[in-house]
């Protein structure tokens, strides 16, 4: 008789001696895990308050001690614990609003001091280096002329000096380090306006900013001049810039010149940006690990005449030199800690895992910034990073033995022509190229899709063109500045180097606007599964795990695709900037990916509006109406269309006339008289001062109605297909939330 063999259970014990073998073969092959793991520890242990945070590294290391049992992985975790932890504490200790806490409130007057401690901060007065938001120091404050100073001397609190449109700082630029004195009005940053927008407020806190200040139109100026070797650096830093960029003839192409070679955060105009963003080639604005990669490479190059371990320690200073000179920043800061710790490494012909260093790069740059860990850009840097090192090493050979069988046949060198080495080797070097680029562009861009609801499709394209301009740019910016003394040829390369950022610029905004790129931001959840799946597809070796790890990622990119369908039809009335501004209202329908807008009425509500609709991944606004000739109706319709294709625009003839440029603007005969547009099959009618509304969505039947005041709501409430709501719009200012 044959037997039935049972159903094999696991019993908790076995479930525990193989989760520790697992953890223990870990440990052994990337011991630098334990270093990140205990610097991420200590950053979470001191974020909760009025928890006994010191209870969290203690259970971490016995969690270590039981899973890893040996005694040199626990040392290697409780001591690098240590430092971490000590980061940390003085990381959180600063977290705090001093200015509220010491004025007492977060909206006051007052005449204060301030000590310019931004990078981007320069004392020439050209339009290049222009810059708008200064982060600065408080030294002091007051409530009036005749009141005593308060003195901040142990601490000074961190502030966004907003210069409004610049004109402060063109007739008075501050450079680092200098004290300016002005007149203006501290406040609190204002909390986003629509759901899912870009929330300012987190942003400034994550820079550890909690004021803005405000100041009177003429009253800053310059008490004292600042000096030190980093306003030294940051003077030379703009004298080579403006050398750079002395034949230019485009100030927008000059600014684009100073974020990319010197760091410097200058506004530049937002088609040029929305495209880099859309395109995925965002990073190439400011100094990141991209840029002091290529600065890294040409200095290994120009040394290569040097011994190995000479040339990997003599290019640390320059490149050090060079990441302080563009400020520091958390990107430069993040590139320049990798690549040195894969330097010295080298030179002290240290064998270990790229993977290993890598974390070890992690663990030093938490315990130098802690609040690095709150910051996507530190998800994004060694997302891309460990993506790239997890590609095999002959990817270009495989996919070349894939595509052409001919070019990769394996034949003796003698039989093999020049013509076809020299062909097999730039077609690999191509392949692994695209290989690194779409696996890099894949990562970062699910990391886009979470934080800013974008998914650029058309990334892989545009690195590919647009960072071997970006090395084109380094090297020809290093002619001109070595012939900026020689009159003809230093002009000459600096005519070249604005045609390459001309080239730059144009290739980010024709791949931004080639594809529309809206993702509803998805859980949580699945972009850690997807990121999961696609590491296990770099690193297996078995084709079915392939194609299963290849179909879940597919599975959950569809998802967040068609989620849309699920998203219910809004109206959104937001109120908010004052009683001058109009309301707006705002139509949107997931289902048939459709939005109308009423009223744009200044540049915070187009931005905040743009986000939005991404949000809900809508990609592209099928009309707006202004309901008056007033400028507080569609103020911030260009910085809405700027971000968002407008279809149509309708509004009264009076207003026609001060419509920006560039927008399809189509005029209604009506001066105040109630209007309707058609949506989604019915009619949405609008007036001044009344809103009647008709919900929208043919295919879930009911959607939602919500009122918000200051980017608070006050009224979340669902409403029917067939039922109508009228609304008296301008009682929305006396209503508190």
């Amino acid at each position: 008789m044959e037997s039935v063999p049972g159903h094999r259970s696991v019993s908790p014990r076995a479930l525990f001696r193989l989760i520790r073998k697992s953890a223990t073969a870990f440990e052994q092959s990337c011991p630098a895990a334990l270093f990140l793991l205990a610097a991420v520890t200590a950053v979470l242990s001191v974020r909760g308050d009025g928890f006994p945070f010191v209870l969290i590294p203690a259970g971490a290391v016995l969690v270590v001690w039981a899973l890893v049992p040996v005694r040199d992985a626990l040392f290697r975790f409780a001591l690098p614990m240590l430092p971490a932890l000590i980061a940390a504490m003085i990381w959180s200790g600063r977290q705090r609003d001093l200015i509220a806490e010491t004025a007492g409130r977060a909206r006051f007057a007052a005449e204060a001091e301030f000590i310019v401690d931004d990078p981007s901060a320069s004392a020439r007065s050209d339009e290049a280096f222009r810059v708008r938001n200064l982060q600065c120091r408080v030294s002091r404050f007051r409530y009036g002329a005749d009141a005593p100073w308060i003195v901040f001397e142990k601490e000074q609190p961190r502030v966004l000096l907003d210069c409004g449109r610049g004109e402060d700082a063109a007739d008075l630029p501050p450079g680092f380090g200098d004290t300016v004195r002005a007149k203006g009005v501290f406040s609190a940053p204002e909390p986003p306006l629509f759901p899912g927008s870009f929330d300012y407020a987190a942003y400034l806190e994550r820079e550890g900013i909690y004021e803005i200040f405000r100041p009177e139109p003429g009253s800053p100026e310059i008490v004292s001049h600042g000096t030190g070797f980093r306003r030294t650096l940051y003077d030379l830093r703009d004298a080579a810039l403006s050398a750079v960029c002395r034949g230019f003839h485009s100030v927008e192409t000059a600014r684009m010149a100073g974020a990319m070679l010197g760091g410097r955060k200058i506004s530049l105009e937002k088609e040029t940006r929305a495209g880099f963003l859309s395109s995925g080639t965002i990073h190439i604005l400011t100094v990141s690990g991209t840029h002091v990669g290529i600065f890294a490479s040409l200095l290994l190059l120009l040394t290569v005449w040097m011994p190995f371990r000479k040339r990997c320690l003599a290019v640390l200073a320059p490149l050090l030199f060079y990441a302080l000179s563009t400020g520091m920043r958390e990107p430069a800061m993040r590139a320049y800690v990798m690549i040195a710790m894969f330097l010295v490494l080298r030179s002290l012909l240290l064998s270990t895992s790229h993977i290993n260093t890598l974390m070890l790069a992690a663990y030093a740059i938490l315990v130098i910034s802690p609040a690095s860990l709150m910051k996507p850009g530190m998800y994004y840097s060694f997302l891309s990073v460990a993506l790239l090192l997890s590609l095999p090493r002959d990817v270009g050979s495989v996919m070349l033995g894939f595509f052409s069988r001919g070019l990769s046949q394996p034949l003796p060198v003698r039989y093999v022509s020049a013509r076809r080495i020299f062909v097999s080797h730039w077609l690999r070097a191509l392949l692994s190229a695209f290989a690194a680029a779409a696996v890099a562009s894949l990562g970062s861009g699910v990391l886009s899709i979470l934080y800013q609801g974008l998914f650029p499709v058309s990334a892989v394209p545009a690195n590919m063109l647009v960072i071997p301009l970006a090395y084109g740019a380094f090297i020809v910016a290093g002619a001109s500045l070595l012939f900026c003394r020689a009159g003809p040829a230093g002009l000459f390369f600096s005519g070249v180097l604005e045609q390459v950022f001309r080239l730059i610029g144009w290739l980010g905004r024709f791949f931004g606007g080639l594809v529309g790129t809206s993702v509803p931001r998805p859980p949580v959840w699945t972009v850690v599964l997807f990121l999961a799946a696609l590491f296990y597809l770099l690193r297996t070796k078995h084709w079915r795990r392939a194609v299963c790890a290849g179909a879940l990622i597919s599975a959950l990119f569809a998802f967040w695709c068609l989620r849309t369908a699920f998203l219910p039809a809004e109206i959104l009335i937001v109120s908010g900037g004052g009683t001058e501004l109009e309301p707006s209202v705002v139509v949107t329908d997931p289902a048939l990916g459709r939005a109308d807008v009423v009223n744009v009425p200044d540049y915070r509500t187009g931005g905040a509006l743009a986000d939005y609709l991404r949000e809900r991944g809508i990609s592209a606004c099928r009309s707006v109406a202004v309901s008056s000739g007033r400028k507080a109706s569609f103020d911030g319709l260009d910085a809405f269309a700027a971000q968002m294709p407008v279809l149509e625009v309708y509004a009264p003839s009076n207003a026609v006339k001060k419509m920006p440029d560039g927008t399809a603007v189509t005029a209604l005969p009506y001066d105040g008289a109630g209007r309707s547009c058609r949506l989604s099959g019915e009619y949405f009618s609008f007036s001044i001062g009344t809103i009647d509304g008709i919900l929208l969505s043919n295919h879930t039947g009911c959607g939602r109605l919500t009122l918000r005041k200051d980017g608070i709501p006050f009224l979340d409430s669902e409403i029917r297909q067939t039922s109508a709501r009228r609304l008296q719009i301008q009682p929305i200012e006396s209503i508190s939330p």
